[in-house]
This record gives structure tokens, C-alpha cells and sequence, in this order.
């Protein structure tokens, strides 16, 4: 089904945790529905729900991560001064049976967090995202970029709430993540039509549950991601650069 969500724009963390850089977008399902060009946000009722994730397929020659726009869901009847968004990239994402023995992704490439401080009240949405120009630079910058070895990576995501200033901060089930469906995503893709959740009380940002589901189409954790993109010759300048490569071998020869 489909949660009534209210906006709350967190302009003053995307000032504290932006370094201001520009770079791709190589993963995006939020900007449409969150545009009105198609799409629903959603969230799920099923606990426990404090751990989100999915499989991500971003842009081809995408080379690193710098960054992610995520997208918060309050709906625990509880306000919170403070919120931190722990986030997991995991390098591999298990397409068949998942288990205790197999679980939904391997190879943990990083892991992050980042608080921010406000008026995280029950029953909104909170957009970490530029509050001017969306989709331009990351509210959530990595000091350094994540390097990748594949455009296909795991994420997860735990939001943890906090009622005494950022003393303590603690995971509570419908402190969770948006979640879109309904239409493709405009940047990338998804491996799975659906999103994992910590149903076995899973800690550790992996999942050892198969991809739950909504019922519906396109679904997944949503946000963006932003990344460094390496150009991928169409193939007639793999042929060019072939050719290149045999001319200098054989100047290299002749100059023996």
C-alpha cells in the first residue's frame, strides 16, 4: 500500500555533509515520483524493517562512489532530535537462494555514517538531498571515493533515531527507508524487483531472507547515487584504438 508522506527538506544537513563537488548520478529511482512524473513512495509496515537494502546496477564505466542522496521514513510515534544514517556498499549481490549460509551480498567495499541534527518528527519523510539544485551534488559525501571493481553493488541502509540531543542514538522498527515502485529508475537499474529487510534481526547491514516484496512493479530502497564515470568506447574506437596499438607496435619494430 501506499503511506501518507509529508516532505521535510533537511537544508542544514546537506550544508554539513556536502563538501560541494560535483558528480554523476549513476543510480536515481527517487526523482520521478518525488517529481509527479510516475512512480509512488511507499514504505513497509512489516518489521523489523531498521535495516534496508537491494541490489543497484549503476551507470556503465562507473568506477567509484562519491556519494548518495537517501531518503529517511519517521513513522515510529516517536520525534527525534537527531538521526544517523548508517550506509553498507557491499561489492557482491547473490542473485540466487538467499540464507544464513548465503547471504543477500559479499565482500563489504565500505561502510559510513552520518548524523545531522533537527526536528525529526513522526509521521514525515526526510529528503538528504540538495535542497537547490537535486540530483547535482551529494548530500551524503564520501571524504573519500569508494573505488569499484563492478557497476553491480549491494547497498544497505539503517537509520538510527536519537531523543537526547546525539548522546545515544538506537534503531527502532518504522525508523526505516522510503521506498519507490511503480516506475523504472531514470539512472541505472535494479537487480531485483523488490528490497531485503532485516526480517531475521540481521545487525550487520547483509540480509539472510530472500527480496521481499510490495506487489508491485520497479520496487526498491530508494536514493541516489553518485559516482566518478570512466568513458565506454563504442566498439568502432575499441577497433580505432586497436589499430593504433598495431601501428605503434610496428613503428616500435622498425625503430629496433
Amino acid at each position: 500500500m501506499s503511506f501518507p508522506f509529508r516532505q521535510g527538506l533537511l537544508a542544514a544537513a546537506f550544508a554539513a555533509f556536502s563538501v560541494g563537488a560535483s558528480a554523476d548520478v549513476v543510480f536515481d529511482n527517487i526523482s520521478a515520483p518525488l517529481n509527479g512524473d510516475g512512480g509512488t513512495l511507499s514504505a513497509t509496515s512489516s518489521t523489523p524493517n531498521t535495516f534496508m537494502g537491494g541490489g543497484y546496477i549503476l551507470s556503465p564505466g562507473t568506477t567509484q562512489i562519491t556519494g548518495f542522496d537517501l531518503f529517511p521514513y519517521n513513522n515510529t510515534g516517536t520525534n527525534f532530535t537527531d538521526l544517523k544514517l548508517n550506509i553498507y556498499v557491499w561489492g557482491g549481490v547473490n542473485t540466487g537462494t538467499v540464507s544464513a549460509a548465503s547471504p543477500a551480498f559479499s565482500n563489504l567495499l565500505g561502510s559510513y555514517s552520518f548524523t545531522s541534527s533537527g526536528d525529526f518528527s513522526t509521521g514525515f519523510f526526510y529528503s538528504f538531498q540538495d535542497p537547490d539544485a537535486p540530483g547535482t551534488t551529494p548530500a551524503l559525501s564520501l571524504s573519500t571515493p569508494l573505488n569499484i571493481s563492478s557497476n553491480t553493488v549491494g547497498i544497505s541502509v539503517n537509520v538510527q533515531g536519537s531523543t537526547d540531543g546525539g548522546a545515544t542514538f538506537s534503531s527502532v522498527n518504522s525508523l526505516t527507508s522510503v521506498l519507490t515502485y511503480g516506475t523504472a529508475p531514470s539512472v541505472g537499474g535494479l537487480v531485483f524487483n523488490g528490497y531485503f529487510r532485516n526480517a531475521a534481526g540481521e545487525t550487520n547491514g547483509n540480509f539472510t531472507s530472500n527480496v521481499r516484496s510490495l506487489g508491485q512493479t520497479d520496487q526498491g530502497v530508494a536514493m541516489r547515487i553518485y559516482g566518478n564515470v570512466s568513458a565506454v568506447p563504442e566498439p568502432s574506437s575499441w577497433a580505432l584504438m586497436g589499430l593504433g596499438m598495431m601501428g605503434l607496435l610496428a613503428w616500435r619494430r622498425r625503430s629496433v
